[in-house]
């Protein structure tokens, strides 16, 4: 069984404009100890995805189906209560895109770290302040001991995402959430932080989901791979696999608009259009209005996600019998 299972989740944000349907039927796995990326463009849902597994959409928003199994635990039937003293923090942890707005500027790192220790174990005072400085040692931070008692205001951009990181890792946690860890930092303080999470995975052995709109951040720390657009999972595979032989047109053209050291920036081939709106997608595929190989059927027929390798699918109709072809290929390319 599975770490985390995540089937036909629904999470929808009722507004005075219409229903956004920010996720719209999402299902994917994580086993113990490994990683996947979440991969898509800014509003594909990939934040509300993750938000929606801990119960961390606030109003108008609501989950309105599927389910989230966690260690054999349906979390979508635990009450807020449940949630937030026997998963949260202690569980599933979650490392926040801004670490500067995610961090109290009034509390020492140490204080804010060792106050999770508190609160979901039975540690005293100084038991959870000593964890406080083994966390920030294992995340790099020199000097831990001096540095725990310093506010985040006295850390680099860099070191405050170590902070919480550390917080994340306070309880050992079997999943931690990841969401655009690495957005705000400069490339090579990203490098490093990619570094630690490798280095946490072998040490903590922790599963972990991370959310980015970076394809070479996936490269780097992802086992597996689910590309999402407009609320769906379009396309699941190994990482490797995804990259070597990308199957949903969609995955073709963001691979097709990465950045390569062996390219000029007018070779580039960027996505046509932008994304619809979701609070009225379009029929059918909902990539259909910016797809290079769409046909009049993908108007009509929402694709299911269809097997087209070992532990590979991909939500096109074009795989389906009787379309004459199992290659709707855009192009040919190695891994980036």
């Amino acid at each position: 069984m599975s770490l985390l299972e995540v089937e036909n989740l629904r999470t929808y944000f009722y507004t005075e404009s219409g229903i956004v349907q920010a996720v719209d039927g999402v299902s994917f796995e994580v086993d113990r100890g490994e990683t996947l990326g979440l991969v898509g463009e800014s509003g594909a849902g990939k934040s509300v995805t993750v938000k929606s597994l801990l119960g961390l959409v606030n109003s108008p928003g609501k989950v309105v189906d599927g389910s989230v199994r966690f260690d054999g635990r349906d979390l979508t039937e635990c009450s807020e209560r449940e949630l937030r003293r026997e998963v949260r923090g202690s569980e599933i942890s979650f490392v926040f895109q801004d670490p500067m707005t995610a961090l109290n500027p009034v509390f020492t790192v140490g204080n804010q770290i060792a106050e999770i220790v508190e609160y979901h174990t039975d540690a005293t005072e100084s038991e959870a302040y000593d964890r406080a400085i083994e966390l920030l040692d294992d995340v790099g931070i020199p000097d831990p001991e001096q540095r725990v008692d310093q506010y985040p205001h006295e850390f680099s951009g860099g070191m405050r995402q170590r902070v919480l990181i550390a917080m994340a890792l306070s309880c050992n946690p079997k999943l931690i959430i990841a969401d655009e860890p690495t957005t705000a930092l400069d490339v090579t303080i990203q490098a490093q932080i990619l570094d630690l999470f490798d280095e946490i995975q072998a040490k903590y052995d922790t599963a972990i989901v991370y959310v980015t709109h970076d394809l070479g951040v996936v490269r780097e720390v992802c086992n597996r791979v689910a590309v999402m657009y407009l609320g769906k999972v379009v396309e699941h595979a190994p990482y490797e696999e995804l990259y070597r032989n990308p199957k949903h047109p969609y995955t073709q053209s963001l691979l097709r608009s990465v950045v390569r050291p062996d390219e000029r920036v007018d070779n580039l081939n960027p996505i046509e259009g932008t994304m619809p709106s979701a609070i009225d997608p379009p029929s059918g595929c909902r990539f259909r209005t910016r797809c290079p190989v769409a046909v009049d059927d993908c108007a009509r027929i929402e694709p299911p996600r269809l097997d087209v390798g070992p532990d590979h699918d991909s939500a096109c109709i074009l795989y389906e019998e009787g379309y004459g072809t199992d290659e709707p290929r855009l192009h040919q390319r190695g891994k980036p």
